[in-house]
């Protein structure tokens, strides 16, 4: 048994550069199966071998190859170059053969080391905040435009999977370094029809050197009018090249608290300056990407509910009795019940504890039911809207005397929600607390 070896590179066609993790696979011809694959590296170099079970002693019993090239983006196996059999397989190769595959599409590499833009004509949104637009369910007409999406309870992150999005959010995104993009604007649209510009001002910062000590500069990107367009954006490499910016990437900030709840549909638009230099047209050389050039993204900025209800004293005999604020409660071996609403009518609860809080710093156990996460609730709907609870203090077993001493306490309500703005939550602990004395 021989073995072969096929060492190459994959490349775009346009701009010359390496397509990297990008999956090259070889075939003998007239059989499906591949005879091996790659994966191609930060450069879009391969190394390919496989095992040949013929006598390649024999003339014409060497394998006659021929190639497919796919790229997965955002869970996506998209095909950027495969070969017609017919013409283009390469018959009785060597036991080492060379080859530069050059395909039409896919995302390039970036310069190295591998920072700064793309070196192609593409233009794909980067992230949200610190949230790579990889962790959002962006992709596709069923994506739910949750960042973190996942329906399984043992996600190691499932009490904030499935986050919609809220707040003020920083937007990124790259255009290529062949995009031929003076000004551009970011659009967004709830029905895929109607589109609205993004307004909300934008600005960078940039470090200007200078001989003994340089300065970090502010200066306003947008939006702009000019050139006949509204609501257009400067972008950092064009309004100030060469000079290192604190964000590169930034190109919109979109205060999310202006648009109703739901989910939206944002993309770009690029434009470049006309032969007579002073109108905006579009551009026509930029590319967006299949997969990451519109993002779809799930807002709610509603609050969820967080508050403490009726407190209600049920002694070793009697009737029971409402407990109001500030009260001198004597509790003998009876139970306390609490009422709470810990809820989010949009389903996107993330959270509530209630604690019992007394002396200096000091907390009782969490009762049975004082506490839930979105964790034991994950599924396929994605939605968790909690409720309202009861919560028992037994006082003659686990919150018996010891345990929970005379003292002043503090009943304490505390909720949050999975909205995130891409930096962390911003519901993150609505509270309410009511005080009262246990008298054991």
């Amino acid at each position: 048994m021989a073995t072969f070896n096929i060492q190459g590179s994959t490349i775009s066609k346009s701009t010359g550069a390496g397509l990297p993790f990008a999956t090259v696979r070889a075939y003998q011809l007239g059989v499906a199966t591949p005879l091996g694959s790659a994966t191609t590296d930060a450069s879009g170099k391969f190394n390919l071998t496989f095992p040949w079970p013929h006598d390649v002693s024999i003339p014409g019993n060497r394998p006659d190859v021929h190639f497919k090239v796919t790229q997965r983006v955002d869970g996506t196996e998209r095909i950027l170059y495969n070969e017609n059999p017919a013409t283009q397989t390469r018959r009785n190769i060597g036991d080492v053969l060379s080859v530069t595959l050059k395909a039409s599409e896919g995302v390039s590499a970036m310069p190295a080391p591998l920072t700064g833009r793309p070196t192609d004509s593409l233009f794909l949104f980067t992230r949200v905040g610190t949230l790579g637009v990889n962790q959002i369910d962006t992709s596709g007409p069923a994506a739910s435009g949750y960042a973190r999406p996942d329906t399984s309870p043992a996600a190691p992150n499932s009490s904030d999977a499935n986050a919609p999005f809220g707040g003020t959010l920083d937007l990124a995104g790259w255009f290529g370094q062949f995009a031929d993009v003076y000004r551009y604007k970011v659009q967004y649209s709830s029905d895929g029809v109607t589109w609205n510009d993004i307004s909300d001002p934008l600005s960078n910062t940039y470090y200007e050197f200078a001989l003994g000590g340089g300065t970090w500069r502010t200066i306003a990107m947008g939006p702009f009018s000019q050139g006949g367009q509204v609501n257009v954006y400067t972008l950092p490499y064009v309004e100030q090249p060469g000079v290192p910016w604190i964000f590169p990437d930034l190109i919109a900030r979109w205060d999310s608290t202006k648009v109703a709840n739901g989910l939206y549909t944002l993309r770009i638009q690029g434009f470049k300056v006309d032969a007579t230099g002073t109108v905006l047209v579009p551009s026509s050389s930029l590319i967006i990407d299949p997969a990451f050039g519109q993002l779809k993204m799930r807002v709610d900025n509603a609050p969820p509910q967080a508050a403490l209800g009726t407190i209600t004293h049920f002694p070793p005999s009697g009737p029971p009795q409402v407990v109001q604020v500030c009260d001198i409660v004597h509790f003998t071996t009876g139970r306390l019940e609490v009422t709470l609403t810990a809820q989010d009518p949009n389903g996107h609860l993330r959270g509530y504890t209630l604690t019992t809080l007394y002396g200096h710093n000091q907390t009782t156990l969490v009762p049975p039911g004082g506490g839930d996460t979105y964790a034991t609730h994950i599924n396929a709907t994605r939605q968790w809207t909690g409720g309202v609870f009861t919560v028992s203090y037994n006082g003659a077993t686990t919150f018996n005397p010891p345990a929970m001493p005379t003292c002043a306490y503090e009943f304490r309500l505390r909720v949050s929600k999975r909205t995130t703005n891409g930096y962390g939550l911003i519901y993150d602990g609505l509270e309410d607390t009511k005080h009262l004395t246990l008298q054991r």
